[in-house]
């Protein structure tokens, strides 16, 4: 017969805010759930009830730890201004405990604020030095609209606010739970393999480009094919024909071609546009001042000065004489 394979369960404590010196303050897991929707439910005016759970002594300077079991809500109208716990209540809940004999006692009491902010009125303060006596029972404040939570104890009439407090979790056995330090160092050690696995991949890329450099031999570039203007020549009235091309003889190797330059003699009053020039030039070649190039504006009719083809024959006018 197979032995049921059982599920072993532990609690973790988790703390909320910082440790001690003041009583050790623990909650479980399913109580705060219950106490943070009752809050939620009741979200106009104070209502509250019972903390029931159970106290012991501590031999450090914490004094007590206050153990808090159970929540148990106490009628109240709905949108009452204050919540009024009645002695008769507290002592009829103390007999019930004491009955079921399980160690439990009232631990203290919760209530909310809702939008009021998480502090003791002074009708909260003498209610609990009444019913509460205890240095060690507990008043929790809830205002779920500030999503704020405090608890306070009493002893000689000096109130403190505790800064922290734990929650108790039931976890399986096979439940891998990870404190916070733990967590971060983990995070951090992964972070940095990822920092180091960019940087070795970055050297790689880097060093195979440089390998490919090193052994590919360069490109050579592609030939300049130089073209050349046939500049058009005047014949005897005017009109222009272009120039045919006489062909070369064959060039022995080894020997560079020869380039081809355009004419740049003027006939009868022209200039040939060249490679490089503007009115502006031009002037300053005909002339020796480039301030007269409007003349040749005129001349030529030009309606875009600044577009002269390679190869245009201009009309070159006779300056006025002063």
């Amino acid at each position: 017969m197979d032995k049921e394979r059982r599920v072993t369960f532990f609690t973790r404590r988790f703390l909320v805010g910082r440790a001690g010196p003041f009583p050790r303050l623990v909650f479980r897991e399913d109580v705060m759930l219950h106490l943070d929707q009752f809050a939620h439910l009741h979200n106009k005016g104070e209502h509250g009830g019972f903390l029931v759970g159970k106290v012991r002594e501590l031999k450090s300077s914490e004094r007590y730890e206050v153990l808090v079991e159970r929540f148990i809500p106490v009628t109240q109208m709905e949108g009452a201004v204050r919540l009024v716990l009645a002695e008769a209540d507290v002592r009829a809940l103390g007999r019930a405990l004491k009955q079921r004999q399980e160690g439990e006692v009232i631990v203290g009491w919760a209530h909310t604020h809702p939008g009021f902010g998480v502090f003791l009125s002074d009708f909260d303060k003498e209610q609990h030095q009444r019913l509460f006596p205890e240095p060690w029972q507990i008043a929790y404040v809830m205002d779920t609209q500030a999503q704020e939570r405090a608890a306070y104890v009493a002893a000689d009439d000096q109130w403190q606010r505790l800064e922290g407090y734990y929650i108790l979790k039931e976890m399986a056995e096979n439940e891998i739970v990870l404190p916070a330090a733990q967590a971060g160092r983990r995070w951090g050690r992964l972070a940095a393999l990822a920092v180091v696995f960019v940087l070795i991949a970055g050297a790689l890329v880097w060093g195979y480009n440089w390998a490919m450099d090193f052994v590919k031999p360069p490109e050579e570039p592609p030939p300049v094919v130089e073209t050349a203007v046939k500049p058009p020549v005047v014949v005897n009235g005017g009109s222009s024909q272009p120039v045919e091309k006489e062909e070369e003889p064959p060039q022995s190797q080894g020997q560079a071609p020869a380039v081809e330059e355009i004419e740049t003699e003027t006939r009868s009053g022209e200039y040939i546009v060249q490679s490089g020039d503007n009115l502006w030039i031009i002037a300053e070649k005909l002339w020796g001042d480039p301030r007269l190039f409007p003349y040749i504006v005129i001349e030529n009719d030009l309606e875009d000065p600044s577009y002269l083809p390679v190869g245009k024959v201009l009309l070159i006018p006779e300056l006025p004489r002063n």
